[in-house]
């Protein structure tokens, strides 16, 4: 059982630890798993919710990172391509392939700024030709000629873009197409490595603060700082992102590692857009050279995304501003597109944790990531610089590495080719796929096909576990989300880490941001986590007003504007006979 309290009570009975992580974004959590498969005893703790900053706000693509190529890190292109290929292997259900088009407008743009921004004499971006793109994707094939498990690139006429892509307009000479990838819960993906991180002796606290480092000892409290414990531990990995500095001025270690630009991307609700994308992505620029993308995502489109300098990275939200260019930015490739402010259903924005390097523009700040070492007294800083979200294991790896050697510690465990999650045992063809669900059905008869499907669909192979512990107990599904059922939620929030509404909301589970919530399931689910905390009337209404302002503020989503739905007539998800009774304890099997 995962949850704070069980949590919190490991750390009181033994607060000695190798590793303290503080941190639970993607590089923390990777850091944290890996140490904890290696056996080393290590903590992580997290001020907020896990992978709730700038991990939860990704362009939500698991790709090699083709314009880094023109700032020569060809070694973190060739390192971001091999993770890619590992997390399509081993994250299966969450992670798959993407076609994805590159509108070509010219032939030659873009030769010698290229070069020129290569060698330091060019800082602006400026459109890229043909010829540019073709040598881009050829040296992207080029990196993966031995672990190629898609397509190499294809180049297209003026003709054959024109009817692939009919909104685009006569301007486009040509196109590319090649394939990266996307994740589609890069949040429950974290969660998985955490989970599995615990599994193996580590121990995981989110909502919980480091309030200061004094002779080896760190200061932790629960979020409410009602509880406080004095840990001992050598070695701290600041993995706190943006805001590595500031949590190193907390350890009486002061930095200047990092500068921080925001990226913002929007969810359209646009039929004719996603008819027109037809399951692929479109990677474009927009007048300024800076590079764009758009992809389907849930049935709505993603599109993104900005990058702006930011000082304060608490304060960052999708701005009218950006979500103007945006959308200004979409006309430029796609004219014949008709997209409103009406059609976003969800907005998003996070801070990219890059280093303090001199540079005139955001574009040119390198993406890799880099590890930097402290020492206060007898124990070790290692503050974790940039990394991308392709990138977590790698970075985890060398991290661990690093610490190991430290420890006087051997590897004991390779993570490259380890399964996640959902996706051990994962049936990857679509027979392999039928068969395991036609098993699923029959050995858990009281569930709908629609319902294994969307489970399968949702948790990978994991769904089992969920299956497990519904097995005897009566369910049925939410009354304003039907393909959600209340024990399925109950089993979230009795095994995943949730304080609030918004955990499950924005975390773990994708109902926001597939623009599904209504005042209804808003109602529906808040209820269902105040009566498993058994929160009195205040403790409701305090967690209700600030869910709704947190999806005001940070995604444009104003629930009390919503229209309010009528309840459909469903088909039931398990049989009449079983149906659960309101209030109903469940006890899940173990």
């Amino acid at each position: 059982m995962n949850n704070n309290s069980t949590a919190f009570r490991r750390l009181k009975e033994n607060s000695n630890f190798d590793v303290v992580v503080i941190g639970g974004g993607i590089n923390g959590i990777s850091v944290f798993r890996e140490l904890a498969l290696q056996g080393v005893k290590v903590l992580l703790v997290e001020k907020d919710d896990f992978c709730s900053k700038a991990s939860a706000a990704p362009s939500r693509m698991i790709h090699g990172g083709l314009r880094y190529l023109e700032n020569g890190e060809f070694q973190l292109v060739k390192e971001a391509l091999y993770e890619r290929n590992r997390l399509l292997d081993n994250a299966p259900h969450f992670v798959a392939p993407l076609e994805t088009t590159i509108p070509i407008f010219s032939t030659w743009s873009g030769m010698f700024d290229g070069l020129f921004k290569f060698l330091g004499l060019k800082d602006k971006p400026s459109q890229r030709g043909s010829v540019v793109i073709k040598i881009g994707l050829s040296l992207y094939d080029w990196f993966t000629k031995r672990d190629q498990l898609m397509p190499n690139h294809q180049m297209h006429s003026s003709r054959s873009t024109q009817k692939r892509w009919p909104m685009m307009g006569g301007k486009v000479k040509s196109s590319a197409t090649y394939f990266d990838a996307w994740i589609s819960s890069p949040e429950r993906l974290a969660l998985e490595l955490i989970q599995e991180g615990v599994e193996a002796g580590g121990v995981a606290l989110n909502y919980t603060m480091v309030s200061g480092l004094e002779q080896g000892q760190l200061t932790i409290s629960n979020h409410d700082a009602a509880e406080s414990i004095q840990v001992k531990t050598h070695h701290v990995v600041n993995a706190t992102g943006a805001w590595v500095d500031t949590t190193n001025g907390l350890l009486t270690a002061p930095s200047q590692y990092m500068q921080g630009t925001k990226g913002s991307h929007i969810i359209v609700d646009n039929t004719e857009l996603l008819a027109e994308l037809d399951g692929n992505m479109l990677f474009y620029e927009n007048s300024e050279g800076r590079v764009c993308i758009l992809f389907p995502y849930f049935g709505k489109v993603l599109i993104g995304s900005t990058d702006i300098p930011v000082s304060d990275p608490e304060s960052v939200r999708c701005t009218d501003e950006e979500i103007d260019y945006i959308i200004e930015s979409l006309r430029g490739v796609l004219p014949k597109l008709d997209i409103s402010r009406k059609q976003i259903v969800y907005q998003f924005c996070g801070v990219r944790p890059l280093p303090s390097v001199n540079t005139s523009t955001t574009g040119q700040i390198p993406r890799s990531h880099s590890l930097k070492q402290d020492k206060i007294g007898d124990t070790l800083i290692y503050s974790l610089i940039g990394g991308k979200w392709t990138t977590f294991r790698a970075f985890g790896e060398e991290v661990a590495d690093e610490l190991l050697a430290s420890l006087g510690k051997t590897r004991v465990c390779d993570t490259k080719q380890r399964a996640i999650g959902g996706g051990k045992g994962y049936p990857v063809t679509d027979s392999s796929k039928a068969t395991y669900l036609a098993s699923l059905s029959e050995r858990h008869p009281q569930y709908s096909q629609r319902q294994m499907e969307t489970w399968f669909q949702r948790y990978g192979t994991a769904c089992e576990s969920l299956l497990g512990a519904l097995q005897g107990i009566q369910d049925k599904a939410l009354s304003s989300l039907d393909d959600y059922t209340q024990g399925e939620l109950k089993f979230i929030l009795e095994r995943e880490y949730v304080s609030t509404t918004l955990d499950v909301l924005l975390r773990r589970t994708s109902i926001a941001i597939e623009g599904k919530l209504t005042e209804e399931s808003f109602e529906e689910i808040s209820n269902l986590v105040a009566d498993h905390f058994s929160w009195s009337q205040s403790e409701r209404d305090k967690d209700r007003a600030q869910s709704k302002q947190v999806l005001l503020d940070f995604h444009g989503v104003e629930l009390d504007a919503l229209p309010k739905v009528s309840k459909p007539t469903l088909q039931p998800t398990v049989t009449e006979n079983e149906q659960l009774l309101d209030g109903e304890e469940y006890v899940f099997n173990q």
